[in-house]
């Protein structure tokens, strides 16, 4: 049995209209988890977010924050990684100005080890946090990641709303331009959310 022409046609017709709707209700189905690649963030995400009690006048009033945990001692590799959120913060272009960079340790940095890092970015802020709440918070938000694909201790860098809420981890060993896409995103949206 083979079909006329005009069957093809509304055969055509009836593919064209019902086609997308069929295509979108498989996309939405539990059996296939579609996601845009546009929408996946790099790092780890937080959730639900976790708000730390930090300082305004450490951190930038009303910025984003990038927030890294020294390692004590800082060795070559913190030395590498903290001059790559100098790097992060300098390719925001025009969006840097909405986004601050503190370091934080649980005692206050050498003289020397300041020094070289303020050389590295002046404008790094520091963050002492002697009773190690705030490092403490970080390391359970660290302790809720899936521990057989990282450790509680491979976390160092978190990016944080303007109200402070740990929105993204970032592994030791992530790769900086994996941050610098994540900001640009945000820092686009916050954007133009504010307008």
């Amino acid at each position: 049995m083979s079909l006329s022409r005009q069957q093809y046609t509304l055969l055509g017709i009836f593919a064209l209209f019902f086609g997308p709707v069929l295509l979108v209700m498989l996309m939405r189905s539990s059996w296939w988890q579609y996601q845009p690649s546009g929408l996946k963030n790099l790092g780890h995400l937080v959730q639900p977010p976790v708000q730390l009690s930090l300082n305004q006048t450490q951190t930038g009033d009303g910025k984003w924050l990038i927030l890294y945990v020294l390692d004590q001692p800082c060795d070559q590799v913190c030395i590498e990684n903290v001059t790559a959120l100098r790097q992060i913060h300098r390719a925001m272009g025009r969006n840097g100005e909405h986004l601050a960079i503190a370091l934080i340790s649980h005692t206050q940095a050498e003289l020397q080890l300041r020094s070289r890092l303020e050389a590295i970015y002046p404008e790094f802020g520091f963050i002492v946090d002697s009773n190690q709440t705030i490092l403490d918070t970080l390391k359970t938000i660290n302790a809720d990641f899936p521990a057989d694909k990282v450790g509680p201790d491979d976390f160092h860098t978190y990016i944080l709303d303007p109200n402070f809420n740990v929105i993204l981890a970032y592994q030791t060993s992530a790769d900086p331009t994996d941050m610098h896409k994540d900001l640009k995103r945000l820092l686009k949206w916050a954007d133009k959310d504010g307008k």
